[in-house]
């Protein structure tokens, strides 16, 4: 339920608090009092737009919902991360002048469509011009199947769960299709592509490494001298001086040496070192000189292979591209013929997949059709009971002689069935039924959506309704005998949910439980709007104004303290009736 509302900055209300009851709530005050941004900023906790004509600079709604349940809110906004106090959560709407929007929902920033869709499973604001139960058949079928919930929530769920299933296969079989198609063209090649890399079996960096040897290869001679000339440079021979014999003559100087002054010894260490490398290094570049063709026969066996990885890359590359294109050397064509490998796996098995996704998809939809068949027949059953329940409501809405009837009709299988929901309306006999949007008048129309809610409401099948019903005017265009049907249907529907009603006609606020009323003041050439909760006396004050005009007459008082014994008296007696039937 909506505990608290405080609005501010919104049309003449400057700063106003309203305290709601848990069952029928009426909103009443003067013309002009501001009555309308009540349901404005109730309309903008559920994300609707406010008119800049009615922002003064940052215009501000705070609303508290009480959780207690409705479980599907409470887990929402526990999987948002929303803080609560004690069941209840703040909702935070702030609009200002230049059209900036904000919103929060127990302190966490959210986007409006988000606000609109969260909050809006808990509040339905029902306007003179928003009886959308009444003009969209999406809406009118889903009240059907919620009414008759128990017999059609089951059937419901696992229609869309086939359906769901179905969509999943079809899209499926698109995706078989293609790869099917793909195998055709590019099966074979692939194949022999693969078989291809197969027998010739490159190894990664295969190439690279051909590359560098045949260098070496082709310079063998040049390389050959190199090295040679570098050990006689270290080693030396009987011709000519070298690094080598050399060190031997410093070893000797500096071990005599060392023998006088022991610290040179480090010294004749690190010289016998040096000796001991160069005499290595000298041996190993002797050693590379005579092996640097050692394989006469290596250059053209070399030479041999690389061409035929060339050969192998360019012509596979384009066939088997990587995510850069073409493969430009072995490395890559061997990342590339993974994927194609891969590929090969997935045609292999796809025609075996399709095959049986197809059976699936024939067997599916046979009982998809039987599944549709039985929702038709429950919602033809639902809507000839709802039909009843909604006539009998209008009956005590002074519209005995309008006819209703809720037409379940063939239309396109959808995810929900191949039903259309229709409530049609005859308003006097004789006369065409026809949408009950066209067919009612204004006043005839706010009767009709509260018949039908009352009739929902009171459905023990109706347990996902929201727990908030916001009606601006639903007594537009009726007086008399009609506006104490009305008062009195929704105190009947507010047993069932929290019911908040702007009103004009004292008929009506006479049977709510809290009584708001919205009252204007003017000083210095400007006026604003608060919110009084009345108490008794106040209340027949408030009630004698809306009779005669004129809170202090004596008549009107005491019409107004009848009007509200009445609707006591007939509260009890229907909670009475209600318990006796309990």
């Amino acid at each position: 339920m909506l505990s608290t509302l405080r609005i501010r900055q919104i049309g003449v209300i400057d700063d106003a608090m309203l305290e709601f009851g848990p069952g029928f709530t009426a909103l009443t005050g003067e013309t002009g009092a501001g009555k309308t941004m009540i349901v404005t900023g109730l309309t903008m906790l559920l994300g609707g737009r406010l008119d800049r004509g009615r922002t003064r600079g940052s215009s501000t709604v705070d609303g508290t919902l009480a959780l207690s349940g409705h479980d599907e809110l409470a887990a929402s906004l526990d999987e948002l991360g929303a803080d609560e106090d004690d069941g209840e959560v703040l909702v935070v709407r702030r609009v200002t002048r230049d059209g900036r929007s904000r919103a929060q929902i127990g302190g966490v920033p959210v986007p409006i469509g988000t606000l609109a869709r969260l909050v809006g499973t808990a509040v339905t604001v029902h306007g003179q011009s928003d009886q959308q139960r009444l003009r969209d058949p999406d809406a009118q079928r889903e009240a059907l199947d919620r009414f008759a919930g128990t017999e059609i929530r089951p059937l419901l769920e696992r229609h869309r769960e086939l359906w769901r299933e179905r969509s999943a296969l079809t899209e499926r079989l698109a995706e078989l299709d293609a790869l099917l198609t793909e195998r055709d063209r590019r099966g074979t090649a692939l194949r022999e592509a693969l078989e291809r890399i197969e027998s010739i079996d490159p190894q990664p960096g295969e190439d690279d490494a051909l590359r560098v040897e045949l260098e070496r290869l082709g310079n063998a001679e040049e390389l050959r001298g190199a090295a040679n000339q570098a050990a006689l440079a270290l080693v030396g021979d009987d011709d000519g001086p070298a690094a080598g014999p050399l060190l031997d003559v410093a070893g000797e100087a500096l071990g005599r040496a060392a023998r006088t002054d022991t610290t040179l010894e480090p010294l004749v260490e690190r010289l016998d070192a040096t000796r001991i490398e160069l005499s290595d290094v000298a041996a190993e570049l002797s050693r590379y000189a005579d092996d640097i063709d050692a394989s006469p026969g290596r250059l053209g066996e070399a030479n041999e292979r690389l061409h035929e990885l060339t050969v192998l890359v360019r012509d596979l590359g384009t066939l088997l591209p990587g995510t850069e294109g073409p493969a430009q050397d072995v490395t890559a064509l061997l990342e590339t013929s993974r994927g194609a490998a891969i590929d090969l796996d997935r045609f292999d098995g796809a025609e075996q997949e399709r095959t049986a996704a197809a059976a699936r998809l024939d067997s599916l939809q046979g009982e998809l059709d039987d599944v549709a068949a039985a929702l038709t027949s429950a919602r033809t059953a639902a809507a000839e009971e709802l039909s009843g329940a909604v006539q009998e409501e209008l009956r005590h809405l002074e519209m005995p002689d309008a006819d209703i009837r809720v037409e379940v009709s063939a239309q396109a299988h959808r995810s929900h069935g191949c039903d259309a929901v229709a409530i049609l309306l005859a308003p006097h006999p004789g006369a065409d039924h026809l949408p009950v949007a066209q067919a009612a008048s204004g006043g005839e129309l706010s009767r009709v959506m509260l018949a039908l809610e009352v009739a929902l409401s009171a459905s023990r099948n109706d347990r996902s309704a929201a727990p908030v019903f916001v009606f601006d005017e639903i007594d537009a265009g009726i007086g008399g005998r009609a506006a104490l049907a009305v008062g009195h249907r929704l105190a009947r529907l507010a047993r069932h949910a929290q019911v908040i009603v702007v009103t004009h006609l004292p008929q009506v606020a006479a049977h709510a439980g809290t009584h708001l009323k919205i009252v204007k003041s003017s000083s210095d050439g400007s006026t604003s709007s608060t919110v009084e909760t009345l108490d008794r006396q106040g209340r027949i004050r408030e009630l004698a104004r809306m009779l005669a005009g004129d809170d202090a007459s004596d008549v009107a008082r005491a019409h107004a303290e009848e009007l509200l014994d009445e609707a006591s008296t007939v509260a009890a007696g229907s909670s009475t009736t209600t318990e006796g039937r309990g």
